[in-house]
């Protein structure tokens, strides 16, 4: 059998020297779109199918359109535990699974004569090889050559009809949360000195780029220069109505002592503390926590994470992402970028019952 393509190079299965020639998928091949949990053995077959009949000959006159069937399906697993290593879903970590389907392919030719058949064959085959990098892209690890009939001719039709058989394998790709229950936002450090007159327990809490509100808690995301915070992205789980309460969204530095310059809305608050002359170094905006999350743009398939609301339901968490027109710039190390959830209360927390992470970074 001869081998259109493989891109099997480093990946962990064994190639026969028949499969000898290796096809990278260019750069401007657009990756397939990858799921959030195993996809259905239909959706993965309707894949396999879309994209495949993009490689047809075209209709020839009035005769049936060319078509194909898939046959011989296997499913073989991918990795260890079909583990294939860590997605990013917008700045949040997230465990990427796959699988492999090998089956066979018979693609389904017309032509008016017996001889207008082989030149379909030989369109079929070219359009497959110059089609190679986006097949990859879709998923197509490899396509072999399997053999083609000879043409038959249907009476019925006044049609000649061939055959061309492949054998593919294919691997698709999917998101799991791996079972988490949430995502871990901050860490308590207790210690127990064991000295005379000491604090029976010292607590800390260690945390970094990101934050969970809740019906519990909000507390405030701070970041500190040196950096360049060119986006915020969420993770939200809203079941009912969306809390009230408002957000503050505060660039300032160490001992400002002037109040902050107040903006109506956060594209003017963006564009002063984004100004490349003279940027605003002490300047916030405040949103109902509504208007501020329609700020953001939905950005994939909702996540499972828990069950906070107590229903035996999973809960669906929404993936959004804010991108700013321009990086914030925080150069110095007394800059700061903070987010607050109810700015003027001592114990911030959602009146409805609601989950919103939230991270800060760098495109």
């Amino acid at each position: 059998m001869d081998s259109l393509f493989s891109s099997l190079r480093n990946r962990g299965e064994t190639e026969s020297s028949t499969l000898a020639t290796v096809a990278v998928a260019a750069a401007e091949a657009t990756p397939a779109f990858i799921p959030h949990g195993h996809p259905s053995q239909a959706d993965i077959l309707t894949q396999i199918r879309e994209a495949l009949v993009e490689v047809l000959p075209p209709q020839v006159g009035s005769l049936p359109e060319p078509g194909l069937t898939i046959t011989n399906v296997a499913t073989k697993p991918t990795g260890l535990s079909n583990f294939v290593g860590e997605e990013r879903l917008n700045q949040f970590a997230i465990v990427l699974r796959g699988g492999r389907v090998e089956a066979a392919v018979s693609f389904h030719l017309w032509a008016i004569t017996p001889n207008d058949i082989d030149p379909q064959l030989d369109q079929l085959h070219a359009n497959l090889l110059e089609a190679k990098d986006d097949l990859r892209a879709a998923g197509f690890l490899r396509i072999t050559a399997a053999g083609s009939s000879l043409a038959t001719y249907i009476p019925s039709l006044n049609a000649w009809r061939a055959t061309s058989e492949y054998i593919f394998l294919y691997e698709f790709l999917y998101t799991d949360t791996d079972g988490a229950q949430s995502l871990i936002a901050q860490i308590p450090i207790h210690t127990d000195p064991e000295e005379l007159n000491s604090p029976q327990r010292e607590t800390a809490v260690v945390s970094d780029e990101m934050v969970r509100w809740d019906d519990d808690s909000a507390p405030a995301l701070v970041l500190r220069g040196n950096q360049l915070v060119s986006q915020l992205s969420a993770l939200t789980f809203v079941p009912g109505a969306t809390p009230s309460g408002e957000v503050l969204l505060l660039r300032t530095y160490t001992d400002a002592i002037d109040p902050a310059a107040e903006f109506p809305n956060l594209d003017e608050f963006i564009t002063a503390v984004t100004d490349p002359d003279t940027p605003a170094r002490n300047a916030q905006v405040i949103l109902p926590l509504n208007n501020f999350l329609a700020a953001f743009t939905t950005t994939g398939d909702p996540i499972e994470l828990g069950d906070w609301n107590e229903d035996n339901v999973p809960d669906n968490y929404e993936p959004r992402l804010l991108k700013f027109a321009a990086p914030i710039p925080l150069p110095q190390t007394s800059d700061r970028l903070q987010l607050v959830y109810q700015p003027d209360s001592n114990d911030p927390q959602f009146d409805q019952v609601a989950v919103i992470y939230l991270r800060a970074g760098q495109l």
